[in-house]
């Protein structure tokens, strides 16, 4: 059975963490657009082609030869069971089409991003019987099983945008803090790659009452700078205190590319997640457009590496324009 219509979705990518923030703060973000031309989508796209009597994907875009060859094994087919099981009742099997357009274990919210193009889209194309809490709630979970346990910081910007910061225990679970509009963020993925497992299982176990002080003061500036607007604060806070020291090794390359950087005008360089992209934060588009070549030329290691100059993506998963079916349009 086909439809005349394909309903598109997309979530982007989304970078946690943010230095200062560890499990706590996660930012979208998208590309900058060049000229008159449309931005690029820098994310996932789920399109779902038709109903039929089984489920099945078939997947496209630049990482595809990243993802497992068992299609079985797939974030999205996984999404739409939990899903099916959330709602309460069986749903109609969808012929899929994932567009993996961000590369996996790159620290920019891979595996998050798919979560959240599939829920989103499971949500909108059934008539939304889950709320946006529940399917906030979801899509953790489903993270949780990728990298180990159940965090937000990647699920909450990626279904939002903006800059979010986890509220745990309360029932909202994030909010979202002010920007400031003129920041640029050049993302730079080497092209390697690095599991969230592997980066977490390096993380020390528990830290230090003086350790975790200096974490909650860091953090606690940090946010008030936003709210306040004072930009030198804001950027004088952006201290990892928690991953970066263990995860360092794991990215040799990070102390020399900050010297080189900060040099240039850069006003910090950070761990993107748990690696081994690097997120530049840069105070206007000329320091911008100077890093990201700087990175490309320096720290890309095959054809795989990607450098993007971004900005914060206000809007988080979305419905794209739906499409007329083709003849021959693959099912």
């Amino acid at each position: 059975m086909t439809n005349s219509t394909i309903h598109r979705y997309f979530a982007p990518a989304s970078t946690g963490n943010f230095s200062v923030g560890f499990d706590l703060l996660g930012v979208a973000f998208e590309p900058l657009p060049v000229g008159s031309a449309e931005p690029e989508l820098l994310g996932d796209v789920l399109e779902i082609l038709a109903e039929q009597s089984e489920l099945s994907l078939h997947i496209s875009g630049r990482y595809r030869h990243q993802l497992p060859a068992d299609r079985s094994d797939n974030l999205v087919l996984s999404c739409f069971y939990a899903f099916e099981q959330a709602v309460g009742k069986p749903l109609p099997r969808l012929a899929l089409h994932l567009q993996k357009n961000l590369p996996v274990g790159s620290g920019l919210g891979s595996s998050a991003c798919s979560i959240v193009v599939a829920c989103y889209a499971f949500n909108d194309y059934f008539g939304q019987p889950l709320t946006q809490l529940q399917l906030l709630q979801l899509m953790a979970e489903a993270e949780g099983g990728v990298s180990g346990s159940v965090h937000y910081d990647n699920v909450a910007p990626s279904l939002l945008g903006g800059l979010q910061l986890m509220l745990p225990g309360s029932e909202q679970l994030s909010r979202t803090l002010p920007w400031f509009s003129h920041w640029r963020v050049v993302l730079s993925y080497p092209g390697t790659v690095l599991s969230t497992r592997a980066a977490r299982a390096v993380l020390p176990a528990q830290l230090s009452l003086a350790d975790s002080i200096s974490f909650a003061g860091m953090l606690s500036r940090f946010i008030s700078a936003l709210y306040c607007q004072d930009e030198a604060e804001a950027v004088a806070a952006l201290q990892d205190l928690v991953a970066e020291p263990a995860r360092t090794p794991l990215i040799p390359e990070l102390p020399a590319l900050r010297h080189e950087l900060t040099a240039k005008g850069v006003l910090h360089l950070g761990i993107s997640g748990a690696g081994p992209t690097l997120f530049a934060l840069c105070p206007d588009d000329d320091t911008a457009t100077v890093t990201a070549a700087y990175l490309q030329q320096h720290y890309a290691k095959n054809a795989d590496a990607c450098t993007h100059i971004c900005q914060l993506s206000a809007a988080g998963a979305r419905a794209l324009p739906k499409q007329a079916a083709t003849n021959g349009q693959r099912i």
